[in-house]
């Protein structure tokens, strides 16, 4: 079978005997996807029971809802007979399930990034509060210690960069609100011409790092990182006790691995979504050779959801096999991209758009990108468009600033500091962006936190 797909593929890109290699392919495809995502179904389920089974607590009630409504759906998905009303019912819902998916990850990703930022500030805080070593080594020498480490030698230009950027991002921001925010305009600007899809993200990401993104309502519900994230928000920095720094800190720690833990669990339950998903959209067009091979992965399922978790015993022999599924995917895909590219005409007239559609769909699902949008807005936008997400966060970001305070700003700024491409682009202008920064830094206190925070990376 590989000579053979292989010399389909080869006639594919020559565009030779179209009509009768397009079928061969897509039918090869689908069955190498169902394949690889039955497994991939079995492999994700073990992992969820042996957690469950470790620490004896199971889900949080609302990921487990979603994970009962999958079981119900993988059921389906594993049934003998192909019953078309039921796949359709399931794959309709399973999609909505992978969607209530990520936007909670959107949600908790929002959650955390403010835990970072009241983290940050407490950090900052220390020295009133806690009892720190305050070294006397003078800055030039601390400057040429961290200069040291950012530019080891043999380290590559993307490992010096971020170096460079968890540097910036640690040392006492002295930048004012109306620089940052013409920084992140200026880099608005890069943004001329993309996809719709490329600003939204860029517009996420900033607003996660500033505290500004507001979550979907229906995603918004974990009510206990929300309670705390209150409590932490209310905060007067100014005119902490130092009963009231410790329980802040306590919040913070308590919240970032409530999220922490959270975050786990939806992405096991993405990985379930994108398995089953897989296997409701392909399953269809398997080949009679694929059905036989696929027997064992869905009978490892029904075990499974019947009680057996013994996964040595379930798994024993198959050592590599999704290794080897995963190569023969990466293999094989680039032929649908010259197939998207010029033959969709002949995929219509073949009446096979739905499940061509369905395996460039399977190709974000058995990515590396778990969270993927199955859809993204590729149409380039309008000039308008863009000023007018620019514009929005400018005027968020500003307001922000008018309402925070000293600690809170710079601890938004030196996030934003993290998202921004590198503003340094020497060797010479990193070295006076460091020095500048320890030499105005007045406060032994805040100098030692600074260097602190920096060390923890050298690691």
């Amino acid at each position: 079978m590989a000579r053979n797909l292989r010399q389909t593929e080869n006639e594919i890109r020559k565009g030779v005997n179209l009509e009768e290699n397009i079928p061969v392919y897509i039918t090869a495809m689908a069955s190498l996807y169902g394949e690889f995502a039955f497994y991939n179904l079995a492999m994700n389920l073990s992992l969820i029971i042996d957690k469950s089974d470790e620490d004896g607590t199971g889900f949080d009630k609302h990921n487990k809802e979603i994970f009962d409504a999958l079981v119900g759906n993988i059921r389906i998905a594993t049934a003998d007979a192909f019953d078309p009303d039921a796949y359709r019912k399931a794959t309709e819902e399973t999609i909505a399930l992978r969607e209530t998916i990520r936007l909670r990850v959107e949600a908790l990703t929002g959650y955390m990034d403010r835990f970072v930022i009241h983290q940050d500030i407490l950090r900052r805080l220390e020295p009133s509060f806690e009892r720190i070593d305050i070294e006397s080594t003078s800055n030039d020498d601390l400057a040429r210690e961290i200069l040291r480490w950012i530019f080891l030698s043999g380290d590559d230009d993307v490992v010096i960069n971020e170096r460079i950027r968890r540097t910036c991002c640690s040392l006492p921001v002295r930048l004012t609100k109306n620089k940052i925010i013409d920084m992140v305009d200026g880099t608005f600007s890069l943004y001329n011409g993309s996809d719709k899809t490329a600003i939204d993200n860029f517009d996420y990401m900033l607003r996660t790092s500033t505290g500004l993104f507001k979550p979907d309502p229906k995603a918004d519900i974990y009510e206990n990182v929300k309670e705390l994230l209150d409590e932490l928000d209310k905060a007067d920095h100014t005119a902490l006790s130092e009963q009231h720094y410790f329980e802040l800190k306590d919040d913070v720690r308590l919240g970032t691995s409530v999220t922490d833990e959270l975050a786990d669990e939806l992405t096991d339950l993405m990985g379930v979504a994108n398995a089953l998903l897989t296997v409701l959209l392909t399953r269809q067009y398997f080949s009679t050779e694929a059905e036989t091979r696929v027997k064992r992965s869905i009978d490892m399922v029904r075990e499974m959801l019947s009680g057996n978790t013994d996964a040595d015993a379930l798994f024993e022999g198959t050592e590599g096999y999704v290794e080897e599924l995963a190569e023969k995917i990466k293999d094989e895909e680039s032929v649908l991209l010259v197939i998207e590219g010029n033959y969709m005409k002949t995929v219509s007239n073949l009446m096979l758009g739905t499940p061509f559609e369905r395996l460039l769909i399977c190709t974000k699902l058995c990515s590396d990108s778990v969270f993927a949008r199955l859809q993204d807005n590729n149409e380039k936008t309008s000039d308008e468009y863009l000023s007018q997400v620019r514009t929005t966060f400018a005027r968020d970001l500003s307001e922000l600033f008018k309402n925070g305070n000293k600690l809170k700003n710079r601890a938004v700024m030196a996030q934003l500091l993290g998202e921004l491409p590198i503003m340094l682009t020497s060797r010479a202008e990193v070295t006076e962006y460091v020095k500048n920064a320890l030499t105005s830094c007045r406060d032994a206190g805040e100098r030692q936190v600074a260097i602190n925070l920096i060390r923890e990376y050298y690691d």
